[in-house]
């Protein structure tokens, strides 16, 4: 079986992601059974021929995190659609019986004293602001071949020690890899406009239901986002306020004859309104948990319990949706406008399921749902 080891070099913002416009391809790396092994960049002469006709003769495709090089490649017009492949990171999770989650290609490689990575271009390059279209080709080269040499030794390390039932999973994961990098690529369409005005119509609603609550105690400033003053609120206690106390003025340098201020803290004492449940106590003294669980299970003050519960709710949607989604995609310069390239992964849990990430596009809001334009 002709296998190829393959592995990208590319500029760094968010991390390498290939659907930040900022971001380019500088570099290829790629290592054969044959023996075969080197590095091109993506811009010279001749190199895209060059690796299609590697890949044409390869019957086995081997990367490491192979998804983050699967993008670029298909950026490049590079199509692995057809190709068997196989992570060497998820072959090792799968080893370590999924123990081990997101080992790096240095820890891998370390486990079975194949070498280490070349530590000059983080060390003295990325940690020092400098891209990787900025690296001598003289350093990065055997950066970039060193780091295909260790995946191609690594899938050895790892096809060897797996059991039969292991393969198999490694064999799956790796067409579900083809499945998940199309979903990455494709990405989730979202109507920015509607989050916008949605942002703000919960803005409104929650600024209406802060201030019945904070009538209750209107000489009080109440932040109902902080746990102790939230806390206080309910079960009784002190909440802080420090304000500016006159003390005379400035006898003399640029602000002689204006009003001097000293911060002074007062404390406002509240009475309970609920009684805390059994075993809710927190470590900080006087302070009682006021997580939803525990406040759906409180008896009594039901108006302001109801009020704080559905702010919270109304909270988390209009940040972690309506204003988070958007800011997402500006963050992650991701072009066009409208389309979110959430993340897959198949390593980074203890029970070997799927999990999403930045953002999780598995788990969203029932009430969000007509924020999602479908192409299908």
């Amino acid at each position: 079986m002709n296998v190829l080891a393959l592995d990208t070099e590319v500029t760094t913002w968010n991390k390498g992601n290939a659907f930040d416009s900022r971001n380019s391809a500088v570099c290829f790396s790629w290592a054969d059974n044959s023996g075969s092994r080197g590095a091109r960049l993506f811009r010279e002469q001749g190199s895209l021929e060059f690796l299609r006709e590697q890949i044409a003769w390869a019957d086995l495709l081997v990367g490491f995190n192979f998804k983050f090089d699967y993008h670029w490649f298909r950026k490049e017009g590079i199509d692995l659609s057809n190709k068997l492949i196989r992570d060497t990171q998820t072959g090792y999770y799968i080893w370590k019986r999924q123990t081990v989650r997101w080992p790096s290609l240095e820890e891998c490689a370390a486990e079975f004293n194949l070498g280490h990575k070349l530590d000059i271009i983080k060390t003295e390059y990325w940690d020092k602001g400098i891209n990787t279209d900025e690296i001598p080709w003289d350093v990065l080269q055997p950066y970039a071949i060193q780091d295909a040499v260790l995946t191609l030794e690594l899938f050895f390390e790892i096809q060897k020690r797996l059991t039969p039932k292991q393969t198999t999973l490694w064999s799956l994961s790796g067409q579900d890899l083809h499945v998940l990098a199309e979903m990455e690529w494709n990405g989730l369409y979202y109507n920015k406009d509607l989050c916008e005005t949605r942002a703000a119509e919960l803005g409104d609603q929650i600024d209406q239901i802060k201030a019945q609550l904070a009538s209750v105690y209107p000489d009080v400033p109440i932040n109902f986002n902080s746990g102790d003053d939230l806390s206080a609120f309910l079960y009784g206690g002190v909440v802080t306020q420090t304000v500016p106390e006159h003390i005379g003025f400035y006898k003399t340098g640029l602000k002689a004859g204006q009003p001097k201020f000293k911060n002074t803290v007062v404390e406002h004492r509240l009475p309970r309104l609920v009684t805390p449940l059994p075993g809710t106590e927190l470590k900080k003294e006087g302070f009682f948990a006021t997580n939803e669980p525990t406040l759906r299970k409180l008896r009594g003050a039901r108006k302001y319990i109801d009020l704080i519960l559905t702010s919270t709710k109304l909270d988390t949607l209009r940040s972690k949706y309506y204003v988070g989604l958007p800011k997402k995609a500006t963050e992650m310069h991701w072009e066009p406008e409208g389309i979110l390239h959430g993340s897959f992964h198949q390593i980074s849990t203890a029970t070997g399921r799927l999990s999403s990430s930045d953002p999780n596009l598995q788990n969203q809001a029932g009430d969000i749902e007509d924020i999602f334009i479908t192409r299908f």
